[in-house]
């Protein structure tokens, strides 16, 4: 599997769609955290949310594991080098699912290649 920044976004729409039922806020930090040390975040994930997520593009089409692997150790890696800082560093301090995506879209922009679509944006940029 290629890693494109669609897949991270489509990522962060699922964590999106799951805070915002409001079902899942009990997922605090400290779960989220054990689960990304273990390794398990979207299998837990998956398996808590049952239908109101959709993780098979990551977990079930990805047969060599690719997405998940390369997830899970970025995902380790910002636990290890920030994680106690939640609030000061990403104004998060409730809830697990709000950590997720922040830490999600920090991968994003830790990243490189992106620009804007020219079309969409309709101003002047420079690069």
């Amino acid at each position: 599997m290629k890693l494109t920044l669609p897949d991270l976004t489509l990522l962060i729409l699922e964590l999106n769609h799951l805070l915002d039922t409001g079902r899942y806020d009990a997922i605090s930090l400290a779960e989220v955290k054990q689960h990304i040390r273990d390794g398990s975040i979207l299998r837990f994930l998956r398996e808590r949310a049952a239908e109101d997520v959709d993780l098979s593009i990551y977990l079930d089409s990805d047969l060599d594991g690719t997405f998940e692997k390369f997830y899970v150790t970025y995902l380790q890696n910002i636990l290890n080098a920030y994680g106690g800082n939640e609030n000061r560093k990403w104004r998060v301090q409730n809830r697990g699912l709000c950590l997720l995506i922040a830490w999600t879209n920090e991968i994003i922009q830790q990243g490189t290649g992106w620009q804007p679509n020219r079309n969409m944006a309709g101003v002047e940029y420079s690069e």
